[in-house]
């Protein structure tokens, strides 16, 4: 049984780095967000003077907004550095930490790893990120990704007072610069004075990517994870127009994992159009799942009559 286990673990593989399909990886180049980044470096101009900035970007699944929001963090980090500007980068999943308490604890948790995980009041909480902010002279770069859990749980009080710090920091040059993402148009979920502070303008929307968008996605992900010429161009052609569908990429980037894995359960040398179709057979249903939980009640009541009426009329597989 050992040697079963152990062939299949180290068998030859037509992928050459696991890590470059994972969803959480972040290319050193975004294909097709090059507007959207630029307009963010716009919008964040001002950090270099000390002026706190906000924005909103919003999109369907698998539009890039947490990609390309890290994307461009890690590089504002960066080069603020090498001009000599310190600055913070906290992301922080909404869906994960939903209240404000939690919020707070996981941006404390980048100062001090220990920090307690209780015992501290939202206040005092603030408080001590006040006080690392200042102790290392430095500005915060907050994001809160998926922020309707935190707003639909806890409301807009977090980031108001995330968004006061500026009133009272300014002189000693520690702003808080708040990025929100999420599916959905936010703003009418949040109260009036959490709302001021922010800009409309500064809203960028990411579309569904189109089938040549997904294409070059796709290539591009070939190049940084499988071995050469082992992913056959009528694959990447297959991927693209399946993933079409939904304009997403992260479902494009599933199904060249999948069908890679399925040639390698085959012990095959090419990913093969084929594995494409058994990796679409075993994620499109999770993938309509998904997309399922994002109707309201009213259009999934439209969709179940409309499904009850095709039963009836014998043609549901139509």
């Amino acid at each position: 049984m050992g040697s079963i286990i152990e062939d299949e673990l180290f068998s030859s593989s037509v992928i050459k780095n696991l890590h470059t399909l994972d969803f959480d990886y972040i290319p050193a180049e975004l294909p097709h967000r090059t507007e959207q980044l630029k307009k963010l470096a716009q919008m964040f101009k001002p950090l270099f003077s000390n002026i706190a900035q906000n924005a909103f970007i919003r999109g369907p699944v698998g539009t890039g907004k947490t990609a390309m929001t890290k994307h461009f963090c890690l590089s504002l980090v960066q080069i603020g550095r090498t001009q000599g500007k310190m600055m913070e980068y906290v992301h922080i999943n909404c869906r994960k930490r939903s209240t404000n308490a939690m919020v707070l604890l996981g941006i404390l948790m980048h100062f001090d790893p220990r920090f307690p995980d209780r015992g501290f009041s939202v206040q005092e909480m603030l408080q001590v990120l006040r006080t690392n902010l200042q102790r290392k002279d430095a500005q915060l770069i907050l994001v809160l990704d998926e922020v309707d859990a935190l707003l639909k749980k806890s409301g807009s009080t977090l980031i108001y007072d995330l968004t006061r710090f500026n009133d009272e920091t300014m002189k000693t040059g520690t702003p808080v610069s708040v990025i929100m993402i999420s599916q959905k148009d936010i703003f009418s979920e949040m109260e009036t004075a959490a709302l001021s502070t922010f800009k409309r303008s500064n809203t960028i929307v990411l579309e569904k990517y189109t089938r040549d968008e997904l294409y070059d996605i796709v290539r591009q992900r070939v190049g940084l994870a499988f071995h050469a010429n082992t992913v056959l161009g009528e694959s990447v052609d297959l991927i693209a127009d399946i993933a079409s569908e939904f304009g997403d990429a992260r479902f494009s980037i599933e199904l060249l994992w999948k069908a890679g894995m399925y040639a390698d359960e085959k012990h095959a040398k090419q990913v093969m159009p084929e594995y494409v179709r058994a990796a679409k057979a075993e994620t499109y249903s999770v993938v309509t799942e998904t997309k399922l939980r994002l109707l309201g009640k009213h259009q999934l009541i439209t969709l179940l009559s409309i499904a009850k009426r095709l039963q009836k009329d014998s043609v549901a597989y139509a």
